[in-house]
């Protein structure tokens, strides 16, 4: 009998390690977010870092750039100026929506921000139109959404300055609350390697708010 209890004991680690672990249900990011002022720093020194005007350029890129007329930029003609810039852009306001196997991202500033659509049941299509905002999947890696985009069309910039990007733009994007949830702690990398001379990554923060976004309109600056 004792070596059978022995026998039971012994057995009973190797049975809860064979035990399927319950998954952990990942954060809720529903809420209104306000982007941190520049220079700000948050608790644990956390700040934001880069800004897409920094990005390298290949040499061909660089000099295309000097050529583009900066009164046609999109962000003066009440255009989308694609989530790169957008979500870099100082009093940006946006608002997370979950939705069924999917997030929806809502910009105060419409003109500019459009909408986001972030779909977490399914990967990239086959064939897909090219669009302002491209095409975004999601997925959880731990409490962090990870967003990959592509399909971006030729009508956006990558900064004020007038870089141009190809077909081949490609953003990543990793989205996590921090600090109990106060904040949001957002990390973009762009790569383009047509128009790109490395892979860019800037880091923004957005404090959550109890509040509502409003419609702010666009008055084109022409």
């Amino acid at each position: 009998m004792r070596a059978l209890t022995l026998i039971l004991i012994a057995s009973i680690p190797s049975a809860m390690a064979q035990a399927p672990r319950a998954s952990t249900a990942p954060p809720s990011l529903a809420g209104v977010y306000q982007i941190i002022a520049g220079a700000t720093t948050l608790p644990g020194g956390l700040k934001n870092a880069g800004s897409p005007a920094e990005l390298a350029l290949l040499p061909a890129a660089a000099q295309q750039m000097k050529s583009v007329n900066l009164k046609q930029d999109p962000a003066k003609m009440c255009a989308p100026v694609g989530p790169f810039r957008m979500m870099a852009r100082e009093e940006n306001k946006i608002e997370l929506v979950p939705a069924h196997d999917m997030i929806v991202m809502l910009f105060e500033d419409l003109s500019h921000g459009v909408m986001r659509t972030i779909f977490l049941n399914r990967g990239h299509p086959k064939e897909f139109e090219p669009n302002w905002m491209g095409d975004s999947v999601g997925r959880w890696d731990g409490n962090t959404l990870v967003v990959d985009t592509v399909g971006f069309n030729d009508k956006t910039w990558l900064n004020d300055t007038g870089a141009q990007h190809s077909d081949a733009l490609h953003l990543v994007e990793r989205i996590r609350p921090i600090l109990d949830g106060k904040y949001l702690e957002y990390k973009v990398t762009a790569e383009d390697p047509k128009t790109m001379a490395k892979p860019y990554t800037y880091t923004r923060y957005y404090e959550k708010l109890k509040t509502e976004i409003q419609q702010d309109v666009c008055e084109d600056e022409e």
